[in-house]
């Protein structure tokens, strides 16, 4: 699963870096196949998805964008983190409160 999301956030900096030339489709059906594969842990898939949408969606804004619309950065930045957040989770296996 941690090699998944590392391919997927190498995807996500390549379509931020060349908005056009990279589609995040391929992405996400691989968080909703690890999805429907490995459960959800908790909401951690889920949000991977949304974020991943929502950049997605803000993709095409990106070479448009003036220092005064960040929007489509920040969907981009969520979804980073996300994925940054899911892969430290397999980073420390330890991290669960009980």
């Amino acid at each position: 699963m941690k090699e998944l999301l590392q391919q997927v956030k190498e995807e996500l900096e390549r379509a931020f870096d060349e908005p056009n030339s990279y589609n995040l489709d391929r992405s996400l059906q691989l968080l909703q196949d690890a999805k429907n594969q490995y459960g959800d842990k908790g909401t951690m898939i889920n949000d991977m998805i949304r974020s991943l949408t929502q950049a997605k969606h803000a993709q095409g804004q990106l070479n448009d964008v003036d220092d005064e619309n960040i929007s489509p950065s920040a969907a981009f930045g969520q979804a980073y983190n996300a994925i940054e957040q899911a892969i430290e989770s397999y980073n420390d296996p330890n991290n669960d409160p009980f």
